[in-house]
């Protein structure tokens, strides 16, 4: 509606109200683009209207931003639905109002618009959340395959900023749609699993995604390197001489014998160190195969979806194959074929720009194939591990100096953990005992990862001091069975060699997924002659 001074177009007034009957409310005020007013001043509202909504939205953003900084990391698919929700209202609004992009808005409340910048905010955030609460305080259940926060205190206290107050529509635009979301929210707020690492690859992206790679795996090495004293600390306190455990003492003197030599006692808090830290490894190990899986969800995802237009099939060996011998893709030979009639017809006064558009559909064939092959970030990660371990191989894999296997005098990094396992599963049956709700099955990834990547499987596997106590029970319950002796021989005992075969278990698991995932190279063994002597330079691979 136009207002000139006191006098009113009465056709123009008619006309703007029957075009503003067939409008809702809410565009009726947007498709109002001037109003003037005395004096010939214009007032153009719908850009006051999107100047306040770019600013609302802005705010909004900074609030979420804030919201998800004053939580754990469990938060972060909160944070994606809302940030979704504000998206979509975003692009509703787009349609009447030009508005900035929300993407551009994004980008500035995650400080990632430098060129050079690959840790935005976001990414800062979930590095710092990891470091200073998710590493240390949360443990792993491998059945479930989630980390959950630990029900004792935590080891490492967070001080972390309230919750920010903000008005509903902030958050999802009334209390009513508010709470039935907050009830959505809560089903992923108790732990951190698989649908939290989509929404890490969804709103992380592949610009900040390598950088927080990265920066996870120099915090295996600096673990690694932290360890290294203390470890050399528990080799110092070993017996110069650990045997085999011997049958005839049964399952309690096989448990008194390996107290006698894992004489630890004065160092506890050591041990308990060493523990967190192998733990830590371990939980930055299975987060990366967590981050591994859904990274292949998404790369079938685009494989799918790219791979008509680029003539590729999967073939039977998980190789990606060309559907067509020779010759162009499908999609340069659509805009090849398309520009051909085009520049054909003498219609066409500008063939230039076809051409141009076929230049960059072989472009686009070109790129989307080179990032078909894409590398496995797990496998990545052991192969950064096993280099990081190499600095340290000769004092935790010392090369026997007979070339056969060193039994009784070894100081290997699986003698050390054969102990620290032992250990821990013996106070973790106790009813007072809480290491298994501060460490949970991490330690024996971090501890298996080790052991397998130093080559120590096997040795660890034939003389770990719980798998040897073990086959001593193994052999007790059958000796007891053919005397017919009590059959509460070994009473007292059960709940231990339980935890002991859920041990042996879980490390089983663990060695299977490294060979499959993480196969070691050529290695050199040492064969035996007739006459005793050791014959070196004998190569097998590994199957």
């Amino acid at each position: 509606m136009k207002i000139v001074g006191s006098k009113v177009v009465k056709e123009e007034e008619e006309k703007e109200d029957e075009r503003s009957q067939s409008l809702p409310n809410q565009d009726r005020v947007f498709k109002v683009e001037n109003i003037r007013m005395i004096l010939g001043r214009t007032i153009d509202l719908r850009s006051l209207i999107a100047e306040r909504m770019n600013k609302a939205f802005r705010d909004n953003l900074e609030f979420l931003f804030d919201r998800f900084e004053s939580q754990d990391l469990c938060a972060i698919v909160e944070l994606e639905k809302l940030l979704d929700i504000l998206r979509h209202a975003h692009s509703l609004l787009s349609n009447d109002l030009l508005i900035d992009s929300f993407s551009l808005m994004l980008n500035e409340i995650q400080e990632n618009i430098s060129l050079v910048s690959y840790s935005g905010r976001l990414a800062s955030q979930i590095w710092v959340e990891m470091q200073n609460d998710f590493l240390p305080n949360f443990i792993l259940c491998n059945t479930t395959q989630r980390f959950v926060r630990s029900s004792k205190v935590p080891l490492v206290p967070v001080q972390k900023p309230s919750v920010p107050y903000a008005k509903p529509s902030f958050h999802c635009g009334n209390q009513d749609l508010n709470s039935a979301h907050q009830s959505f929210a809560r089903l992923h707020s108790g732990f951190f699993g698989v649908p939290h690492m989509f929404s890490i690859v969804r709103l992380l992206g592949s610009r900040s995604l390598p950088w927080l790679i990265r920066a996870l795996l120099d915090h295996i090495s600096n673990k690694i390197t932290t360890l290294e004293p203390m470890i050399s600390g528990l080799q110092e306190a070993l017996p110069k001489s650990i045997g085999l455990l011997p049958f005839d003492g049964g399952v309690t003197g096989c448990s008194r014998l390996v107290k006698e030599h894992l004489n630890w006692g004065s160092k506890s808090e050591l041990k308990a160190e060493v523990l967190r830290g192998i733990k830590e490894i371990g939980s930055v190990l299975y987060w990366m195969g967590l981050l591994d899986v859904v990274l292949r969800e998404v790369d079938i995802t685009h494989f799918m979806q790219t791979a008509p237009w680029l003539g590729l099939v999967p073939g039977a060996d998980g190789q990606i194959l060309h559907s067509q011998d020779a010759g162009d893709s499908p999609i340069v030979s659509l805009f090849k074929s398309a520009t051909a009639a085009i520049v054909s017809s003498p219609r066409c006064s500008n063939p230039t720009s076809f051409h141009t558009i076929s230049k960059q559909a072989e472009a686009a064939d070109l790129l989307y194939k080179a990032n078909m092959n894409t590398g496995s970030v797990l496998e990545y990660a052991l192969a950064f591990t096993s280099a990081a371990l190499d600095k340290y191989c000769s004092k935790w894999s010392a090369a026997p100096k007979t070339g056969f296997i060193d039994i009784t005098t070894t100081k290997d990094f699986y003698r050390i953990y054969s102990g620290l396992q032992f250990g821990y599963l013996e106070e973790s049956v106790q009813v007072s005992s809480n290491n298994f709700e501060v460490l949970g099955d991490s330690v024996a990834w971090g501890g298996c990862t080790i052991i397998y990547l130093l080559g120590q499987q096997l040795h660890f596997e034939l003389f770990d001091f719980s798998y040897q106590v073990l086959n001593v029970a193994e052999v007790e319950s059958v000796s007891v069975m053919q005397t017919h002796k009590n059959p509460h021989f070994v009473q007292g005992w059960e709940i231990l060699l339980e935890a002991m075969k859920k041990a042996r278990r879980l490390n089983n698991h663990v060695f299977s997924m490294l060979k499959a995932r993480c196969p070691l190279e050529d290695k050199t063994a040492c064969a035996i002659k007739q006459s005793g002597a050791p014959l070196h330079r004998i190569k097998f691979e590994n199957t």
